[in-house]
Formats: structure tokens, C-alpha cells, sequence
């Protein structure tokens, strides 16, 4: 072979050696199978934090907007590009926290007669000057149909239609189907309080299945003789071992501890209509109560059980079908509690 030829021979072997080289270092640099379940994981830790907006009221700070959400100022700036201490009412931040947001909603008041500006404030929680400042108010006076802007906790929701809410999946929870999650304000509210504070006594439990609420704006949703006004929900018990067949619930399998937590939540809102519940698992709920010393008054008041499950009385009663589930059933709103549009 002559000269010329040795030479390019002599260069592709030199191309060759480098970029079997640089495949080599490729191969071995890749993540392990280990490494990279490592790092999915990573990725789904960040699932586990909650995201919300917060509209600024006139006269609040960083430093009380960082604390009603567990969070840094320097987080809430740097997720938001915030430079200066000042805030504009009005202005919407972003928050992203490890506990549930409590968002609040602006709602229409109509004045009553009797009604003063001092008790608006207290009925609403609201200082005296906040409420002035919201509604442009010079004056203390009021008249009766006078309309207020009030402030007043509430979920994140979905796209308001004819006033119904929709519920989204977020830690400690899974909605099973995003076109039957539709509720009012109070039962959405009430239900993300409730299995929010659930999430945060057993952070590393299975989320609890919610199955039907209401269709998008309400009516008939088969194959239910209920869950036509947003107000009633379907929500599994929480089992020992997590599962998302329908099975029955018993003494053998049921998470009894978290389960009580979850009825005791419900039932201390105060909003509650009913909680329709196998007789049999009654039993177990009465007997947690007990151990708790929860008072005799209140236990009747709450459970029918041990009077028969033909007797109706009670919050919580028996109702054929609900071994699998817990129906529950949320009073309806009344009308200064319903958000503006």
C-alpha cells in the first residue's frame, strides 16, 4: 500500500478509535435503571404540593400572606419575581406549599335591616377597616339592600357554572371521574377541608377514592336517585390495604383509626345533612367515638346506631349499598354564603 493510502487508513482508524471512544463514555455516563426510578421519584414528590392563587387584600403584607401558608417570604418572592416590600390590592400571587391552601372568595352581602358595618365585620371575620376599604365605604352608615363585598374562605375551583364547583385530584384524594366532581361552594369547601386535614395526620397513606358527586350544572346522574344539587358525594373507605375494586369494608380489612377521622371530620363541620353508613360499620365509628369520651349528647345526636337501623334519627344512618362507601350529604347554602359572580 502505498504512502497516500496509509495515511487516510491510518486517519479513519484515528475516527473510528475517537468515536467508539466517546460511545463508550456515553453508555457507561447513562443513569443505572435505579437512578433513573430515583429520579421519577424525585419528580413525583413535587405532585405532593399544593398550588393555589391569593389575591392581595388592601393593607396585607408578604410577611402575613407567607405565614397563612406556611411558607418563606423569600419563597413567595422568588416564585412570584417579587423585588420591593410594597403589594397592590388586588395583585394575584402564586403559591406552592406543602400544606393545603386556604384560598378565600369574594362574596355579595345584602344588608338586613338591624344590620350595622361592626357586625357585618364580625359575622365575617373581617377588621372594620378592611371591610370599609373593600367596599369603598366613607361612612359607617348602611341601608337595608345595600350590597357589601366580603371576604370569606373557599376553595380553588373550577369553571363556575350555574353555581357549581369542580373538584380536581390533589394530595390526600383521587377524583375518579372529573365529569361527575361538580358540587356548591360548601360541599367542595367542605370536602377539601376534611380530607386535606386527613392528608396531614397520615402523609404517607393512600389517597382516599371520591367517586360521584353532580354532573356539570346539576340533574339526573345515573344510576343515582340523588347527587342532582351538588350536594352529596360518594367517598370510599379509607381500607388497610388500598385498592380501587369496590370492596365491603369490615372490622378484618378497614383502616378503622383513619376511617373514624374522616367521619369525625365530616361531622364536626356542622354542615351535615347525612352520612348514610352500613349499620355494621356504625358500630365500629360508635365505638371509636366512645373511646374518645366524646359526649353522650353528641353521640346521639350523631349516630343512629345502637337504636336500630329502622330508626331515623341520627346524622349518621344505614342505608342498603353504602358497605363500600360513605354517602355524604352537605346542607344547602344559604344565600349570603354563595360566592359573587
Amino acid at each position: 500500500m502505498d504512502a497516500p493510502n496509509l495515511v487516510i487508513c491510518g486517519a479513519l482508524s484515528r475516527k473510528l478509535y475517537i468515536s467508539a471512544l466517546a460511545f463508550l463514555a456515553v453508555t457507561f455516563a447513562l443513569p443505572s435503571p435505579a437512578a433513573w426510578a430515583k429520579k421519577r421519584k424525585r419528580k413525583a414528590k413535587k405532585s405532593s404540593y399544593y398550588r393555589c392563587r391569593h389575591e392581595v387584600l388592601p393593607g396585607e403584607n408578604l410577611a402575613e400572606i407567607a405565614r397563612r401558608y406556611r411558607m418563606t417570604t423569600r419563597r413567595l418572592r422568588a416564585i412570584n419575581g417579587l423585588k420591593g416590600s410594597g403589594l397592590t390590592a388586588g395583585r394575584r400571587l402564586g403559591i406552592v406549599s406543602a400544606y393545603p391552601c386556604r384560598t378565600r372568595r369574594k362574596v355579595k352581602y345584602t344588608v338586613r335591616k338591624g344590620d350595622t358595618l361592626g357586625k357585618v365585620a364580625k359575622k365575617y371575620k373581617l377588621s372594620l377597616w378592611l371591610l370599609k376599604k373593600l367596599n369603598r365605604l366613607k361612612s359607617n352608615r348602611l341601608r337595608p339592600g345595600q350590597r357589601l363585598v366580603v371576604v370569606m374562605e373557599g376553595p380553588q375551583p373550577g369553571k363556575k357554572i350555574a353555581g357549581m364547583y369542580r373538584l380536581i385530584t390533589a394530595p390526600g384524594y383521587k377524583v375518579r371521574n372529573a365529569k361527575r366532581a361538580w358540587g356548591t361552594f360548601l360541599t367542595i369547601n367542605g370536602m377539601i377541608d376534611v380530607l386535606s386535614e386527613l392528608h396531614q395526620k397520615y402523609p404517607n397513606a393512600a389517597p382516599i377514592r371520591v367517586d360521584d358527586l353532580s354532573r356539570k350544572g346539576g340533574g339526573y346522574l345515573k344510576p343515582h336517585k340523588s347527587h342532582r344539587t351538588g350536594r352529596d358525594i360518594d367517598i370510599r373507605y379509607p381500607l388497610k390495604k388500598a385498592t380501587d375494586k369496590y370492596v365491603k369494608a369490615t372490622a378484618a380489612n378497614i383502616d378503622l383509626p383513619r376511617a373514624w377521622d374522616m367521619m369525625h371530620g365530616f361531622l364536626k363541620t356542622g354542615d351535615m345533612i347525612y352520612l348514610f353508613v352500613d349499620y355494621k360499620l356504625q358500630k365500629l365509628f360508635y365505638e371509636q367515638a366512645k373511646k374518645q369520651k366524646i359526649p353522650a349528647a353528641t353521640l346521639k345526636k350523631w349516630f343512629q346506631y345502637p337504636r336500630g337501623k329502622n330508626v331515623l334519627k341520627g346524622i349518621m344512618r344505614h342505608e342498603p349499598g353504602h358497605a363500600t362507601h360513605v354517602h355524604v350529604r352537605f346542607r344547602k347554602m344559604k344565600k349570603d354564603e354563595k360566592p359573587s359572580s
